[in-house]
């Protein structure tokens, strides 16, 4: 398996992330690059080899991660990457459908008296830089950034603090044969989303987001369907 190069490790450092962030971040991305897979054991010891850290900022890092439902913790069996099953994936999307539709109709509401427009701009102009089956960790950032941008627009803390559960990494990481036959619309989507956002009109903006994971939704139920 391959490790965090010490560039990344000083790239870490330079962005101000603590080890354990950094940690977090790498394990998100060796997802997409398929250095880690769901159902993979994650112990301790690999780990602060790996990372040339102590075993704190690792189990901090395991407990963020089980925090956002990536990582199961087993009593005397460690930690593992979750394994979503197909049902749990539809309800997962169904759920980040609600949350997320609601975060674009809070960010379209009060769009004239946030400070978070540029944000939202920026991170529309990155994901259209990428291609439009891009399914790599640096997009994977691209959209948790322009998430991010919607949700401090909408800014409300109980999403805030719920959001983050609503594990999709999973899902893309798992299910992408599946979902690659929505990927050409996706830049289209997420242009649709933030013009609502910034034109501030919130039914649109939220009918746009269910639209958008609508399709991933359906995909998975005839799936499901076939399975």
């Amino acid at each position: 398996m391959s490790i965090i190069s010490d560039q990344q490790n000083r790239d870490g450092q330079a962005r101000g992330l603590s080890a354990r962030d950094t940690i977090v971040r790498d394990i998100l991305r060796g997802l997409y690059e398929g250095r880690y897979e769901p159902g993979e054991r994650l112990q301790e010891a690999h780990l602060t080899e790996t990372y040339k850290v102590s075993r704190g900022p690792v189990r901090e890092a395991l407990n963020a991660l089980a925090a956002r439902s990536v990582v199961q913790l087993v009593p005397q069996c460690g930690a593992q990457i979750r394994v979503l099953s197909l049902k749990e994936a539809i309800d997962t999307l169904v759920v980040a459908q609600t949350l997320l539709g609601l975060s674009a109709r809070l960010a379209a509401e009060r769009c004239a008296e946030s400070a978070g427009r540029k944000a939202l701009e920026e991170a529309l102009e990155r994901i259209m830089e990428f291609s439009p089956d891009a399914d790599s960790a640096a997009f994977a950032t691209a959209r948790d950034a322009f998430y991010g941008a919607m949700n401090a627009m909408a800014d409300n803390s109980e999403l805030n603090r719920v959001l983050p559960t609503v594990q999709v990494h999973l899902i893309r990481v798992q299910y992408r044969s599946v979902l690659r036959a929505v990927d050409a619309r996706r830049r289209a989507d997420y242009k649709r989303i933030a013009n609502a956002i910034l034109a501030g009109e919130p039914a649109k903006a939220e009918r746009a987001v269910h639209k958008h994971l609508g399709r991933a939704v359906e995909l998975l139920q005839q799936d499901e369907g076939l399975s």
